[in-house]
């Protein structure tokens, strides 16, 4: 609710709807006459001091009829709402949860259902029930089913697949508590935007009832009987339509609003636009200052700490990160999976996910702080300035757009030129990228492209802006050696022939060594060493870089079995544990690593002490 407040059009069409649904239950201490009261001498009278919103052909003030007329509407809209979610949510999430038979079943009764006129049926039912409203409500809420169970159902489908689904399989946790426990809270998000949809579609369905007279019994006033009233004297006073169409089309502009508001509010808190708030507002100290930013560097990060947002909580994930890198030069953040370098290198471009945010420190780029841009600032920077390569190139690419009109869009973002200019600059960067065949590889789809040609385009397109800077995560994981090979000399020759300076995340020392000039080493969040690439490879200082070396299966001796941990098993002087985890800090600069017993990642119930090992950071 705090998240929704704080979203302006959100916030407003929630406590407009708010206002209404009070206002109408509150009618008789609100509404200043009797909604009967009649008085001719008053008739058609328009907005005045004793009727705000002025009287009807009989006298009746406009007001309080709708607040009145306010509940029936409402009332049956909530049935509505009611009947659809209490049978649509349930099929739905079982469809897509359980599949086979029962999804198929389920779908070939929705499909029947869609096909079936909601209105038509509706009316013959108030026909063969002798106008019992009741009952076609109930209806009307079944008929509005279908739709909603497919979309829960793809939405129960997408959860399903994932991991966390399938660890709680392998647990053995029965599938009735899966679905409660663990798809149903995923899917809150898409039911509350169903709900609020429904209600307005609803809505205006019982309101065109009472239009043609279903509802309501006159003179008791409802907003379809108003709406009725006020067309038979449009041409004496088109206000009565404007102030009783007008409460409808209110009610459901807040309600698609509010859905909107609600989406985007669930989308953030799965796919990282969460509201993360200031170190300093988490902590009620002001944040340390995070150092002047190098002279001369393209771009120059201090102190940088990143948090994600869980309820109330900030927890970080990234602390005081530094690095720098300058116009052409090539550094390479590796660590191990889990040690920050992807958010590290996502937050340059404000791209953090899963509700993270940079709580701390600073990223001076060409001299600016850009740290925390957002909108049309952070556009321009994006592919203009600093331009991102995804670790997985197909789905990078929206599989239903061919390459050529992908890359041209591209563009024309950071080039205005005509279509026929831009075309031609398709082909230049498909021939930067190295691709054979530019003419034919910009006809293709995406699933029409190899993995190694995917990747490439992904390297065009991120040169459509004529970035300074390229970041590149991961971008030989999903590739084979041959194909590894074949991008890193791509890379090499374009920050030859471009002066590109580059930001290569891996865990892969193959390729830091290939492509990089510098290496920064990170761990738990923290970097632990940094300098040239090989002096990291030759001689090490801290045991974490080391352990990290030694796990690559090149270093592995003849008739070995298993490769050492990560990290790993190194003798430590005194009582502590020899399995150590690694503290990027050395609480005194000396050579040697000392041991303690602190706590380390370790937030949940079963925290306990581990052996530390900490060694000191080496600048180049």
């Amino acid at each position: 609710m705090t998240a929704l407040l704080r979203r302006p059009v959100g916030a407003a069409a929630f406590i407009i709807l708010l206002l209404i649904v009070a206002a109408c239950a509150a009618a008789p201490w609100l509404a200043p006459y009797h909604p009967d009261a009649a008085s001719l001498g008053d008739a058609l009278a328009g907005p005045s001091a004793r009727h705000w919103l002025g009287t009807d052909e009989l006298g009746r003030d406009i007001l309080s009829r709708l607040l009145y007329g306010g509940r029936p509407a409402l009332l049956d809209s909530l049935l509505v709402v009611t009947v659809t979610l209490a049978i649509g949510v349930p099929a739905g999430l079982l469809a897509g949860f359980l599949g086979g038979w029962a999804d198929r079943l389920t779908m070939q009764v929705a499909d029947v259902g869609l096909a079936l006129p909601a209105m038509v049926i509706v009316l013959v039912v108030l026909s063969v029930f002798q106008g019992k409203l009741t009952i076609a409500l109930i209806v009307m809420g079944i008929l509005l089913v279908p739709p909603l169970v497919r979309i829960v159902r793809s939405a129960a489908l997408a959860v399903r697949s994932e991991l966390f689904v399938d660890a709680a399989r392998v647990s053995g946790v029965p599938p009735a508590r899966i679905v409660f426990r663990h798809v149903l809270p995923r899917l809150r998000g898409t039911i509350l935007v169903q709900a609020s949809l429904v209600a307005a579609l609803s809505l205006l369905f019982t309101t065109g009832l009472a239009y043609l007279g279903f509802g309501a019994t006159p003179p008791s006033p409802s907003w379809g009987s108003m709406t009725a009233e006020a067309s038979q004297t449009l041409a004496q006073s088109p206000w009565l339509l404007i102030a009783s169409g007008g409460v409808i089309g209110l009610t459901v502009l807040c309600l698609g609003l509010l859905s909107d508001a609600i989406r985007d509010l669930t989308v953030g808190s799965w796919s990282g636009s969460g509201d993360v708030r200031p170190r300093a507002a988490v902590s009620g100290a002001p944040a340390p200052d995070p150092g002047p930013a190098e002279a001369g560097a393209l771009l120059s990060v201090r102190g940088l700490t990143i948090a994600f947002q869980r309820g109330a909580r900030a927890v970080p994930v990234v602390s005081d990160v530094s690095l720098d890198i300058r116009a052409g030069e090539a550094v390479g953040l590796v660590g191990e999976s889990g040690s920050g370098k992807t958010s590290v290198a996502r937050s340059l471009i404000g791209l953090l996910r899963g509700g993270a945010a940079v709580t701390g420190g600073r990223i001076v780029f060409d001299g600016a702080d850009v740290t925390g841009l957002a909108g049309a600032a952070a556009r321009r920077l994006r592919g203009g300035q600093i331009a991102f390569i995804a670790q997985e190139p197909v789905a990078a690419l929206d599989p239903t757009c061919r390459i050529g009109p992908l890359l041209a869009q591209a563009v024309r973002c950071h080039d205005r030129m005509p279509a026929a200019a831009a075309r031609q600059r398709v082909l230049e960067l498909l021939v930067m990228a190295r691709l054979p065949d530019p003419e034919r590889v910009a006809r293709c789809y995406p699933h029409e492209l190899s993995g190694g040609m995917a990747q490439r385009v992904a390297v065009a397109r991120a040169l459509a802006g004529r970035p300074r800077l390229l970041i590149a995560d991961e971008p030989t994981a999903a590739l084979d050696v041959t194909v590894q090979a074949e991008i890193i000399a791509l890379l090499r020759t374009l920050q030859q022939e471009t002066g590109l300076a580059i930001l290569v995340v891996s865990h892969d020392w193959g390729v830091v060594a290939e492509l990089c000039d510098r290496a920064v080493v990170m761990y738990a969040g923290q970097v632990v060493e940094e300098a040239p690439v090989a002096e990291l490879l030759g001689s090490a200082a801290h045991p974490y870089t080391r352990l990290l070396l030694a796990a690559n299966p090149a270093h592995a001796a003849d008739g070995a079995q298993q490769l050492p941990a990560i990290p790993g098993t190194i003798p430590v002087p005194g009582e502590w544990p020899a399995a150590c985890h690694f503290s990027p800090r050395c609480p005194q600069a000396t050579d040697g690593c000392t041991a303690s017993p602190i706590p380390l990642l370790d937030t949940g119930p079963a925290r306990r002490s581990r052996c530390i090992l900490t060694a000191p950071v080496r600048q180049p």
